[in-house]
């Protein structure tokens, strides 16, 4: 959790691909500063650059590791945008993605075809702009 915003993950890795690559689940609430100032509310799967927790901050673009997830946060707009990028940087769209009136949002997605580079809900809060 950041603040308010919370987000869970539940995921299996597939048997193809590679399955030593690092993962992390990233959440951020706040504001984010480039080409302007925005607010913004991140749930994010990401994938590492090592096998060190600290290698989790680099860019990635390639990844074997398929990855099977369900991705849900409960964000406090209702602006909330998926983002699904696969190895050689691949935009994908999720299999299901659900929004509440609460503020939930899940979005799950199986049988990628390549490796999963990250997995983001991101919501805007354009009021806080």
């Amino acid at each position: 959790c950041d603040g308010l915003l919370c987000c869970h993950l539940q995921y299996q890795r597939s048997t193809q691909g590679g399955n030593t690559e690092l993962y992390a689940l990233g959440v951020f609430a706040g504001n984010h500063t480039f080409a302007g100032r925005f607010t913004l509310q991140v749930c994010a799967l990401v994938r590492c650059s090592g096998s060190e927790v600290s290698s989790c901050v680099k860019e990635v673009e390639e990844a074997e590791s398929r990855v099977d997830f369900r991705l849900e946060g409960k964000f406090g707009t209702r602006y909330v945008y998926p983002s699904l990028l696969g190895s050689g940087m691949v935009v994908d769209k999720p299999y299901r993605i659900e929004k509440t009136t609460d503020g939930r949002v899940t979005m799950e997605h199986s049988g990628m075809s390549v490796g999963l580079v990250t997995a983001c809900l991101y919501g805007r809060v354009y009021d806080q702009d």
